[in-house]
């Protein structure tokens, strides 16, 4: 019955991962206030406004990447005819219970849903995959500038037509569309967990009763169940590989995972400490020590990368393996995972 726990760093280069819409033709990014803590004891704290990555961003193409890794893998029966074609909005299956829906769709049970087709109820499911705000670190502010972009138009004769010709020729008020974009870098902190013990199970009632003993309501089989488990943890790969965003066409994320913490667990466990927090990682530590000492946790795999978590993670009594790369560390999660998926 494992739960997931990730968290870590990563250098985001370039990216405009978030808009807040235009305004004429300027695009400004997503801009949020964020507390830090300063060091200095007269004034600990200081809020200030910065370029941030929401979670529903990442939640989105975490969904998209976890269908395409069932496409690929022949399980479109898997899936509902809109996730197949990438549409995460409210459900249209046409069910009334929570279990006969995720039993049709990997997405809906994965990622949750809404489906409110109908008068008399809604049916809803709560997501059992969650992301924070990817946040820029604690000790160093993202920075970003505005990009000046340039679209044109020219005639078969290669020549830039006159307004009069660009409306006529291309239904356009003007032939040169002149816009500005803004983009950030900098090191963002990250983390979601992903209570995967709830894959295949209602939410709305996930015990039941047989033969005077208590267990799990599992309405999909085992061979799915693990499928759908490991598929939605190396999903986690494109993510981290920055695929995602808006604008990634033309402005995909120059991303470079340099730390990660994957803690799985048969039992389930606390959040780790967001990547945002300088002490993260020795912070973490506490978290998973605590959590073992106390007997909240009895079965733990912590897989680690990066200098910094792995010197803060070998200092406490924990089961961690230190890997060569994050996507080593998720592969070794994936497959615990499908081990320990009842």
């Amino acid at each position: 019955m494992p739960y997931v726990r990730v968290t870590g760093r990563a250098i985001v280069n370039l990216h405009s991962a978030n808009a807040e819409g235009a305004v004429g033709n300027y695009m400004a990014l997503s801009k949020m206030y964020i507390v830090r803590r300063t060091g200095n004891l007269e004034r600990p704290y200081e809020v200030t406004e910065d370029i941030v990555i929401s979670g529903n961003m990442i939640k989105h193409w975490h969904a998209i990447k976890t269908i395409e890794r069932l496409v690929k893998d022949g399980h479109e029966d898997d899936l509902c005819e809109l996730c197949r074609r990438f549409v995460m909005f409210r459900t249209t299956l046409p069910e009334n219970d929570e279990a006969n829906i995720i039993q049709r769709c990997a997405i809906e049970d994965l990622h949750g849903f809404l489906q409110a087709i109908r008068e008399e109820r809604a049916v809803r499911r709560e997501s059992i995959i969650k992301f924070a705000f990817m946040l820029p670190i604690e000790e160093l502010r993202a920075e970003y500038t505005a990009i000046t972009h340039n679209r044109v138009v020219v005639t078969k004769s290669g020549y830039v037509p006159s307004r009069e010709e660009a409306r006529e020729l291309f239904k356009a008020e003007r032939a040169m569309e002149i816009f500005k974009r803004e983009y950030a870098s900098g090191v963002y902190g990250f983390a979601c967990t992903m209570d995967l013990a709830y894959v295949g199970v209602p939410l709305a009632n996930p015990i039941i009763e047989e033969n005077g003993k208590f267990k799990p309501n599992i309405v999909i089989d085992k061979n799915k169940r693990k499928c759908r488990a490991k598929t939605t943890v190396l999903a986690l790969a494109d993510i981290l590989t920055g695929r995602f965003g808006a604008a990634s066409s033309r402005a995909t994320p120059i991303m470079r995972t340099t730390e990660l913490i994957c803690a799985v667990s048969k039992q389930p466990i606390p959040n780790l400490i967001h990547g945002f927090y300088m002490d993260y990682a020795e912070e973490s530590s506490k978290v998973l020590s605590a959590s073992l000492k106390s007997g909240l946790v009895e079965d733990l795999k912590v897989f680690v990368c990066g200098d910094k978590p792995v010197k803060a993670l070998s200092t406490k009594e924990l089961p961690i393996e230190a890997m060569s790369s994050p996507m080593d560390a998720l592969a070794e999660v994936a497959r615990v995972v499908e081990e320990w998926l009842e």
